[in-house]
């Protein structure tokens, strides 16, 4: 009989342990997933004031603001690329090298003759674009699902 009792309780030793064990690695999971979308959404917020700032500069011409906007962008692609979103993370790159290639409209204008300047116009108006895109592209991937008034927020302790 003592035997048997001390089956179950090693028994019972073993299936405690497992269960905190597994219960240990869900917790860890989830931390490192929460800990994941915290710096994934501070990578988007970022990325998006970082898009202000590319229009500021379209609409300054100043070349040292390109300059120091692209050095900015590097070093913002080169801290946080691998938390944006893929979508992202490319439209950054091609902004990134219209700005790379900038010059102000009426510079880049002047460069074409007369009977070509439509079309670059809109070419430079496409490029230009782009800039929308990426901050609607920003808003879409990380967006969040709105608070409702009459919904009860959980606590921290709630959850747990």
């Amino acid at each position: 009989m003592e035997i048997i009792n001390g089956v179950f309780a090693i028994f019972g030793l073993i299936i405690g342990w497992l269960i905190t064990y597994i219960k240990f690695k869900i917790e860890r999971k989830d931390k490192f997933r929460m800990a994941a979308i915290e710096k994934r959404l501070e990578a988007h917020q970022k990325a998006y004031a970082l898009c202000s700032k590319f229009w500021v500069v379209v609409d300054t011409n100043s070349r040292d603001e390109i300059t120091a906007i692209i050095k900015e962008s590097r070093e913002f692609m080169s801290n946080y690329s691998l938390y944006l979103e893929s979508g992202t993370r490319k439209k950054m790159i091609e902004v990134i090298g219209f700005f790379n290639a900038y010059c102000p409209r009426e510079e880049f204008l002047s460069k074409f003759s007369p009977s070509k300047r439509a079309e670059a116009l809109n070419t430079y108006i496409k490029e230009e674009k782009r800039l929308n895109e990426l901050s609607r592209l920003i808003q879409e991937e990380v967006a969040l699902e709105p608070i409702l008034l009459n919904e009860k927020v959980k606590s921290a302790q709630e959850i747990e």
